[in-house]
């Protein structure tokens, strides 16, 4: 039974660390965009053009069909 002893202890310091958190990265990402900084828009975006084809995967390993 002792696994059981700290339980309500472990859930209650999670929920305050991911509270924690989350209000330290929105309070950078708020003040980013009030003072004209977007943080958001320095992130670079991901298009489905970046992924590999499984085509360029057979040409680079020379996997052929036999």
């Amino acid at each position: 039974m002792r696994n059981y002893e700290y339980r309500k202890e472990s859930i209650a310091c999670y929920v305050f660390c991911s509270l924690f958190l989350l209000s330290f990265v929105g309070t950078i990402l708020v003040s980013g965009e009030m003072s004209g900084n977007s943080i958001i828009s320095s992130v670079p975006r991901f298009s489905w053009d970046m992924m590999i084809k499984w085509k360029d995967i057979v040409e680079i390993f020379d996997l052929k069909a036999s």
